[in-house]
Formats: C-alpha cells, sequence, structure tokens
C-alpha cells in the first residue's frame, strides 16, 4: 500500500558544517549520495509515493536534486527558517494532513532500512495508534530520548518520565490527521522531544516500535560509520 510521507530537513546542521563547509546537511555525501537521498529511497521503497520535504532558506539546492535523482515520486517541498524542531515538525504534519489520514515523518539524518520502515507503518496502523515512535536499542546519542513501552506495544513515558529506559527514538514518526488537527501551537514546545513527552503523558494511543540497527547521521564521524552501515547492507 502506498503512503505519504514528510522529510525534516530544515535543522542548522551546525556539525556537520565544519566537515562539510558550503554544503547544506541535506546533501552532505554519504557513499557516494547525498544524506537526504538515502532517506527519501528508504521511504520510496517501504513504500512511499509522495513525500512533502521541509527546508530552510539555505537549502535551495535540494528540490532540484531530489527531482532529478527520484522522477517517478511526488514532491511537495516547503521553505521555513523555523526556530524549533517542534515547529518543523508540526509543519510537516499539518501540510501533510490536507491530503492523507495518516502518513510518516522522518528527520533528515535518520537511515532505516526500508524493511523496518515498512514494519513500522504497518504496526502503527494495526495498533490504531494516534501516534507512533520508532525505537531501537542502538544508541549513538549524546542525548537520546528514552522510551518505555508497555507490553502492548504502546509507548508508557518518554524522556525525563522513562524508567526502564531500554530504547530511544530514531527520528521516524506515525501520525494520523487526527493527531495533527490537535497539534499546539508552534510555541507551546522549545523541542520536538518535547512534544513527544507531552503526548505520551496525556494518555494518548501512541505505538512503540522496535526497530533493527539505525544510524543518526548528525556529527563529522558519524558520516563514517554511516558509510561502513551502508556498505555492509548492500554485500548482505
Amino acid at each position: 500500500m502506498s503512503f505519504s510521507a514528510g522529510i525534516i530537513a530544515a535543522g542548522d546542521g551546525s556539525r556537520l558544517a565544519a566537515s562539510h563547509p558550503g554544503t547544506v546537511k541535506p546533501l552532505v555525501p554519504v557513499a557516494g549520495r547525498p544524506l537526504i537521498h538515502w532517506v527519501v529511497a528508504g521511504l520510496a521503497q517501504a513504500g512511499a509515493g509522495s513525500l512533502t520535504v521541509l527546508t530552510n532558506s539555505r537549502g535551495t539546492p535540494v528540490p532540484g536534486s531530489l527531482e532529478a535523482a527520484f522522477p517517478s515520486l511526488v514532491f511537495d517541498f516547503l521553505r521555513a527558517d523555523t526556530v524549533s524542531s517542534f515547529e518543523s515538525f508540526r509543519l510537516v504534519c499539518r501540510r501533510l494532513s490536507e491530503r492523507a489520514p495518516e502518513f510518516l515523518v522522518s528527520t533528515v539524518d535518520a537511515l532505516i532500512p526500508p524493511a523496518d520502515v515498512a514494519r513500522f507503518w504497518d504496526a502503527c496502523r494495526g495498533a490504531r495508534a494516534d501516534a507512533g515512535l520508532a525505537l531501537t536499542a542502538h544508541v549513538d546519542d549524546e542525548k537520546p530520548l528514552w522510551v518505555d513501552v508497555d507490553e502492548a506495544g504502546l509507548v508508557t513515558a518518554v524522556g525525563d518520565d522513562a524508567r526502564a529506559r531500554r530504547r530511544v527514538t530514531c527520528g521516524l514518526y506515525y501520525m494520523t490527521r487526527a493527531a495533527a488537527a490537535r497539534l499546539p501551537d508552534a510555541a507551546a514546545h522549545p523541542r520536538l522531544r518535547d512534544f513527544w513527552r507531552s503526548l505520551a503523558a496525556s494518555g494518548a494511543r501512541v505505538a512503540g516500535t522496535s526497530l533493527s540497527k539505525t544510524l543518526d547521521v548528525d556529527r563529522p564521524e558519524d558520516v563514517a560509520a554511516a558509510e561502513a552501515y551502508l556498505t555492509t547492507e548492500k554485500t548482505r
């Protein structure tokens, strides 16, 4: 089944800027192709037929790069210099909810195997969740967002509220139109993680699906790790 998806690519990418001067984060090369190409390819292989992509004012080369590389996909490009990750997420969700009753949203630096993306989509829909968090046991982040999940696969706590702390988020989210309509104003949360903590605490039905190893390409050293990982995946 084809679905709609979004990509948040509006961050500063300050940590990669030092190692890749003059290149915006979405276009940082990883194993011979821009980072955002890997994310788009993964979503497309999992079943995404249309993608909403949010960039900031420095991301003007991104739309042309994607349209040339993926001529069969339908793109919807947004541009905004947002002040927080939550504002970016909110913009993408509101846009997607105009045409789809449910959808996925990925960060631009989340490398997730397509089979896991598809499994996450199916699991969230099967759980009849309001929203969903893709999780991993592979923790390679200075400030991981811990998530507790019950036996039914529903999120019970996020961030500072989590106690078991066996899984962390990995930059892939499921949302429904109804949940998007209830998103608070952009100023309500300074960070996206604060929104998810609040949503879990509210008692909303949030699915938590554990995936295999995923990678977050946020620092210069992450690029080499991602290239090694992608090379291994190709040879399997």
